[in-house]
């Protein structure tokens, strides 16, 4: 595959890049270059901007999906491709010219350009609507590039790749009364203070879970701008996550039991509401296996991941209808990590890529 030209495919996608739902410029682009590759099937406007791609190859056999994202990061500045999405768009167009060339293989191969990543709403949204294409596939992959590892190094994660993860918004309401009489109110600010301690205390107290936890304050509001004024109402968010999923849900209960039962004290209602939820992403093992296998047969690096990721992923929704495996590409150590301003796909990787996803379908 010519590397110069997917290359320059990447740079057009960074050069457009869009907010999650928005993605129009980017979407028209990508079905340009799919027009180019005779797909046997194309789905556009699937799941908002989502666009789908099927080739069939010359026998019966495994059908397999191949996922990329199309969204940029939100910045000050306006959307910016910072986490490397245009990089994955060029990589998934690539195996699309490849298929368009070879379809010396048995089953069929599904191309996901997935919109709406970052906010955690594509994945989900695309699958609600795969009956409607009477689309199945047998084995669902995804990659992400990872600095600060050696480039075209492949990242192998058993088990869990990505956290579980939830959001948590508090509402506190109760009284307010004039500054100079501040016992006259019932205000939530020493609940709030108090719940954010019990949420730090239980991120270090590890036998009150299975595994890993943690909890982010994400946003405190109290009360207004005014001297004048004891507040009466405030707001606690707080993203809460785990690795495993009875972990997260036990987190979650433990500070509602503990926000609510001090409210009843205090003389004040709470309203407790989830956000942005998002399940573990878990891969499969003989989905990983065919990576791990592929990677073997081109003589790649492979690492395997103590831990899994932090952050939550969204692809998550495709691994619970199919046998799946998420790993990383080594984006090497120049620049910054993902969602920084210092940040810089590598090119070097988009060749390994598709050669790697080449070597998974052509066995």
């Amino acid at each position: 595959m010519d590397k110069f030209l997917l290359a320059s495919i990447r740079a057009e996608l960074h050069g457009v890049p869009e907010y999650a739902h928005k993605e129009e410029r980017t979407a028209s682009i990508i079905e340009k270059y799919l027009m180019e590759c005779s797909p046997d099937e194309l789905y556009t406007n699937v799941g908002g901007n989502g666009i789908i791609a099927g080739f069939k190859g010359k026998d019966e056999g495994e059908s397999l999906m191949f996922r990329c994202e199309m969204d940029a990061v939100p910045t000050e500045n306006g959307p910016v491709h910072l986490c490397g999405h245009d990089g994955h768009m060029a990589i998934l167009l690539g195996l699309a010219y490849i298929l368009k060339e070879e379809r010396e293989f048995s089953g069929k191969v599904w191309l996901f350009f997935q919109p709406a990543e970052e906010v955690g709403e594509g994945a989900s949204k695309m699958v609600a609507e795969l009956s409607r294409f009477r689309i199945n596939f047998d084995y669902a992959f995804a990659l992400h590039n990872k600095p600060g590892m050696t480039a075209n190094s492949i990242i192998i994660y058993n088990n869990v790749y990505a956290a579980s993860s939830v959001g948590m918004e508090l509402n506190f309401s109760g009284s307010a009364s004039h500054a100079a009489y501040p016992e006259q109110a019932a205000n939530p600010t020493f609940i709030i203070l108090e719940t954010v301690e019990e949420i730090k205390r239980m991120n270090s107290q590890k036998e009150l879970f299975s595994d890993f936890v943690l909890g982010t304050v994400v946003n405190v509001h109290i009360g207004d701008a005014n001297y004048g004024v004891t507040p009466g109402y405030g707001t606690l968010r707080v993203t809460l996550r785990a690795y495993n999923e009875m972990d997260l849900n036990a987190f979650y209960k433990r500070i509602e039991s503990f926000a609510t039962e001090r409210c009843e004290k205090a003389s004040l209602n709470i309203d407790i509401t989830q956000h942005d939820r998002f399940p573990a992403t878990i891969n499969n093992a003989f989905a990983t296996n065919k990576v791990i296998e592929a990677a073997e047969r081109l003589n790649l690096e492979l690492k395997y991941s103590d831990s899994p990721e932090r952050g939550s992923e969204d692809f998550a929704h495709f691994a619970s209808i199919a046998k799946a495996c998420f790993f990383d590409v080594g984006n090497g150590f120049d620049g910054d990590d993902i969602h920084r301003d210092g940040y810089k796909f590598n090119d070097e990787i988009i060749n390994t890529s598709v050669e790697l996803y080449r070597a998974i379908i052509y066995k």
